[in-house]
């Protein structure tokens, strides 16, 4: 049978980037626990657990990675695989996996090398033309693609046969498979295949996607997303077909990593997990019913239509204490051009309900969307305002940034208004999670402008936050002083002084001194 080895490469993010989660590589160890079901041999290299301590220039001097360099990525490669798998999720990062793919294809030339994920789906094309290292590449859910690949390597398949890839034929041209439908449902593929991997890095630093409450393991409720919000590229990569998991398999889940992994607390890392009251009411009595004590929250951004006065109280009674809300926008023309069904009155009943219940809420809204005027923008800013004197924990006021699969980007590219993917292009994405200005896709507000709105709108929401609940000034310190967190703000604040820390600690030669354009650190 097969080998393929996965690669989970560094984190790559902005120097002066107010969010650098660290998250386990929950999709390349579904990856593995689908081949490994099927009889292939899997080895892993998680470049981003295995280097936590190791911060350094990456593609750009605005841009740092963090974990292994290339060359302590290769000489982890000890044995020849049949094939290596890269996982690649955000566009600002391929630049750095580039490099790394071009460093693998140079030390096993004959060793097909796949891509996949959101970044790898969105530009597919793009990966083949410009990165001829590259093979082929997995576009949507990729355990069943991987899975044929690696029968093809066995020879019991052809590459014509494999829907759902592209992939470059002996004489270079590029070959388009039809996408693959999404069949199966997530409760037919197995558990992530965790115990290849090792997590006590992850444990340790405890800087994951949600907030910091112990050992916390990330896990998936449902996939997909049945909505189609323009900005973004969901409907390529997964379809709008939306699937729950059962109540009880997701309950055996936590109670495994309970078990073993003792996991004091759950990051749900779905699209959008809740949608349906019945479902996530079923959820909380079967926790209950078990007797499981430990925390869980939902960092991402997921609907409040589902989320009543009767559900919170359930939530919030068998252990969620974080939850964050995509609003995205306090304008009501702006909700409609980026196709979000959000009714604005019904999210601020579910804020207060959640409030009441004393769960920790975060809101995440987005600014300068590209025909948005100043009034849609200073209507969302007032909506971040309205959210501080509600009491709400956080709130995160984003510049708009154009990602690839979106029809957002399609509009621009159409227009013009959007530069040809190239490294910088890439690079400007990593605005999205900075203060520091670099680019805008506005038509209407300039790109200082929009950052005043930014600055003026988070200084307003934190300073009402803390003025109307001093409580959290003394929460906050200590906190800091035990290496946990309450809140998003607390969690990102505390990441960036840890950064700081490594970067000054950091060989001269890896500190963000000089612009380096390729990545060999």
């Amino acid at each position: 049978m097969s080998h393929i080895l996965l690669i989970h490469p560094p984190s790559v993010f902005s120097r002066y980037s107010i969010s650098a989660p660290v998250c386990m590589p929950l999709s390349i160890a579904y990856l593995a626990a689908n081949l490994r079901e099927h009889g292939h041999r899997v080895s892993v290299i998680d470049a981003l657990g295995a280097g936590l301590d190791h911060i350094a220039v990456s593609y750009r001097r605005v841009a740092l990675y963090r974990g292994l360099s290339n060359e302590a990525i290769l000489d982890r490669i000890t044995e020849k695989p049949d094939a290596i798998g890269v996982a690649t999720m955000f566009s600002q990062e391929w630049p750095h996996f580039e490099a790394l793919i071009n460093d693998l294809h140079a030390k096993f030339p004959d060793v097909p090398i796949i891509v996949g994920g959101e970044h790898a789906t969105a530009a597919s094309e793009y990966i083949l033309k410009s990165c001829p290292a590259v093979k082929y590449v997995a576009r949507g859910e990729g355990e069943d693609i991987i899975l044929d690949l690696a029968d093809f390597l066995d020879g019991k398949k052809r590459e014509d046969e494999i829907t759902g890839i592209l992939y470059r034929s002996p004489d270079g041209s590029i070959v388009t498979n039809p996408d693959r439908p999404r069949n199966r449902t997530p409760d037919q593929f197995p558990w992530p295949a965790w115990d290849l991997f090792d997590l006590d890095p992850y444990f340790k630093v405890g800087e994951g996607h949600g907030v910091e409450r112990g050992r916390s393991m990330p896990i998936v409720g449902t996939r997909g997303c049945p909505y189609q919000c323009s900005f973004c590229s969901n409907p390529q990569m997964w379809t709008t077909r939306y699937v729950m998991r059962s109540v009880t398999s997701v309950v055996d889940e936590i109670e495994h990593y309970i078990k073993t992994y003792r996991a004091e607390n759950i990051d749900f890392f779905d699209l959008t997990a809740i949608i349906k009251r019945d479902w996530t009411l079923e959820f909380c009595r079967e926790i209950q019913r078990r007797g499981l004590k430990f925390t869980w929250q939902l960092p991402s951004g997921t609907r409040s239509e589902a989320m009543d006065a009767e559900v919170l109280k359930a939530m919030a009674a068998c252990g969620c204490r974080n939850l964050t809300y995509a609003p995205e926008s306090g304008s009501e023309w702006t909700l409609k051009y980026i196709k979000k069904q959000v009714k604005l009155p019904r999210l601020l009943d579910s804020i207060r309900a959640a409030k009441r219940e004393g769960i920790n809420v975060k809101c995440n809204l987005v600014i300068g969307f590209p025909q948005e005027t100043r009034w849609d923008i200073i209507q969302t800013v007032w909506l971040a305002v309205k959210f501080g004197l509600m009491g709400v924990d956080d709130t995160g006021l984003y510049p708009f940034s154009p990602y690839p699969g979106s029809q957002l980007y399609a509009y621009l590219k159409g227009k013009g208004s959007i530069r040809p993917m190239d490294t910088e292009y890439f690079a400007s994405l990593m605005s999205f999670m900075q203060f520091k200005p670099s680019a805008t896709f506005c038509e209407n507000v300039g790109v200082w402008e929009l950052t005043f709105y930014r600055i003026v709108g988070m200084s307003l929401f934190y300073g009402l936050s803390y003025l109307l609940h001093p409580r959290r000034i003394l929460r906050s310190i200590r906190n800091y002083r035990d290496h946990r967190s309450d809140t998003i703000f607390e969690e990102r604040f505390f990441g960036v002084i840890r950064r700081f820390k490594m970067v000054k600690r950091a060989p001269a030669a890896d500190r963000p001194k000089t612009e380096r354009r390729a990545v060999h650190a």
